[in-house]
């Protein structure tokens, strides 16, 4: 009898901190994961791996327990976060300036016309040289957000509306309806959206290795981030962004590189709200870009306060642009506009949000039932089946993905990883 008595209060203990402790088991398990797949690669003891990675979690996570509770903490904590998090960051850091080395000498319009006529070409063939240079990185970086980063948050999410539901009919608000309802959850989501969020991401991490990407912040309100990511939104569909209409930069999608610039503008009042802002973390697939600094000067002086973007935007037009790179002088900052001249964003593809960021709450948002999928919606597959050469590179994907699975770790083992590394 007190068995059972003490098995009901776990339970019930277990159900009130259910949000804590599916952040904790989550947060263990991918340090874990992470430990294992690095020692079987260069070691083979993948056991060894996940330990290592278990008393590492518990590690950072004793930081996070004592900052919550108001109590001081030494830096070496700080340091074992910086650890984990920084080489991430630098990596894509590091794609984001190897693409373009040059930009940083360009951030204002001072060469001749003349001069920039002979720039454009070259640069965009060292461009290329630099594509083929760099695309071991580039397939680094798009496991580590394409897999890794949303595998995670993105199962978190599906796990938690198996425990809180959001819909009434799947048990929202009633206890006898959560309770029959429970195997259908987990059936819908941590099993079915769960496989096609690693089947989009391996095939995500394919294109990506081929159509570079990388991973950009775009800072709105909480209200407007929901909407845009989440599968329950109804004013913006299957995750694409509304065009700014009025921006300094061209009509279109505003990206930035720095993650505290996007935080500027989710915290601007003259934009927004300013009382939840947040930050949603994109992959985004930037095409042909145009730097303004090497457009001709009447194309560049539209940029900023006193220009016209719908200018920019027919010169990108004109001339097979995708994006507008610019340097905001006011600011001190970069800025990516991903031209969309008719409103809807062309290519919903091109732009995959990881996670959302609250800026209030220091951590990634909950976004109910999980993200929209990247590949799996009527948007997003109408577009990819106006693209002939599209539909081939999604297809290879495909079958680059199934061949891993069924034999391509053997050979990534036996004929690479073993000669190079062991």
């Amino acid at each position: 009898m007190f068995a059972i008595i003490f098995w009901i209060i776990v339970a019930l203990i277990a159900y009130a901190f259910r949000e804590q402790l599916i952040q904790i088991a989550v947060f263990i398990g991918s340090f874990m994961a992470i430990g294992a797949l690095i020692f079987w690669i260069l070691f083979d003891n993948a056991s060894l791996g996940s330990t290592i990675g278990f008393w590492v979690a518990i590690f950072i996570g004793l930081k996070l327990v004592t900052q919550s509770m108001g109590a001081e903490y030494s830096s070496i904590f700080e340091y074992a976060y910086y650890i984990f998090s920084v080489p991430v960051w630098f990596l894509n850091r590091l794609q984001h300036i190897l693409s373009e080395p040059w930009r940083y000498m360009f951030k204002t319009s001072w060469p001749e016309e003349s001069t920039k006529e002979i720039l454009r070409p070259l640069l965009y063939g060292l461009q290329i040289l630099l594509y083929i240079a760099i695309t071991p990185l580039r397939l680094l970086n798009a496991f580590i957000y394409n897999i890794v980063i949303y595998g995670v948050t993105e199962l978190y999410d599906l796990f938690f509306e198996v425990l809180q539901p959001s819909e009434w009919d799947e048990g929202y608000g009633d206890w006898w309806t959560w309770t029959y309802m429970l195997p259908v959850r987990i059936i819908k989501y941590p099993i079915y959206h769960g496989g096609l969020v690693l089947i989009e991401g391996a095939v995500w991490t394919v294109i990506d290795t081929i159509i570079p990407a990388i991973t950009m912040y775009h800072g709105t309100d909480l209200v407007a981030g929901q909407a845009i990511t989440g599968k329950a939104g109804r004013r913006w569909t299957d995750g694409t962004f509304t065009a700014s209409q009025s921006s300094w930069g061209g009509i279109g999608v505003y990206f930035a590189s720095r993650r505290s610039v996007a935080r500027r503008y989710a915290e601007d009042p003259y934009r927004l709200s300013g009382s939840n802002p947040v930050m949603i973390v994109c992959r985004v697939s930037l095409g042909k870009i145009i730097n303004y600094s090497l457009a001709p000067y009447s194309t560049y002086k539209n940029a900023g306060a006193t220009g016209n973007p719908a200018v920019l935007n027919r010169y990108a037009e004109n001339n097979g642009y995708n994006t507008g790179e610019w340097r905001n002088q006011r600011g001190g900052y970069w800025e990516y506009c991903l031209f969309d001249w008719q409103n809807r964003y062309n290519h919903p593809w091109r732009i995959r949000p990881i996670f959302v960021f609250n800026f209030r709450t220091g951590r990634a948002q909950h976004i109910e039932s999980g993200l929209r999928h990247w590949l799996f919606s009527k948007v997003v597959m109408d577009d990819i089946f106006k693209s002939t050469g599209f539909i081939c590179l999604v297809i290879f994907a495909f079958i680059v993905v199934i061949w891993f699975i069924f034999y391509g770790y053997q050979w990534l083992w036996n004929e690479y990883l073993w000669h190079y590394f062991i």
